[in-house]
């Protein structure tokens, strides 16, 4: 159960971080092409000679532009080590409460020990040999020990054909797909 609430938190986790980095992008973009629009309007306004721009203005877009992105992802950091620790956390509980319920099982298990169940005489229809009830007692013995379980034979009886052999092999040949 954990596991699925663990997957939905992330989900949703991923969709909502989806969502403020496609908000952000949005936001700057808007505000770039806002800029750029208005570069294009003043580009007529311009002088040849204010064209190049210095080496400080240069070295100054160069030096923010770096330190935002160092920022945002010191920002990412933090925010995945964050919910690292808190799924952590809840694994831990989880983890906790997982072993603790193992401990009670086996506690549980060493009170009560089963009581040897005692098997009645399988009730058999007439013209079933009884060899062939050993046969089928024997695989399901076979069957019980080798799952840790204790299966009973309670009776056995003749199977009833439900039709004829070539009334099945004709509605199978016919009902063929294609």
């Amino acid at each position: 159960m954990w596991e699925k609430v663990l997957l939905f938190v992330r989900l949703w986790c991923i969709i909502i971080l989806s969502f403020i980095i496609l908000t952000v992008r949005r936001i700057f973009m808007i505000n770039f092409l806002n800029t750029a629009a208005q570069i294009v309007a003043a580009k007529s306004t311009i002088s040849p000679d204010q064209k190049d721009l210095g080496a400080g203005t240069v070295a100054s877009v160069v030096i923010t532009g770096i330190v935002v992105v160092f920022i945002g992802l010191v920002l990412l950091i933090l925010l995945v080590s964050i919910y690292g620790k808190i799924f952590d956390v809840i694994n831990g509980r989880a983890a906790r409460k997982a072993e603790e319920a193992k401990k009670a099982a086996e506690a549980a298990k060493a009170v009560a020990k089963p009581e040897p169940i005692k098997a009645a005489a399988p009730v058999v229809e007439d013209g079933i040999e009884e060899e062939t009830v050993a046969v089928i007692m024997a695989a399901i013995s076979a069957m019980s020990s080798a799952e840790g379980k204790k299966l009973v034979l309670k009776s056995v009886k003749t199977a009833k054909p439900q039709r004829p052999a070539w009334s099945t092999a004709g509605i199978i040949d016919n009902t063929r797909p294609f």
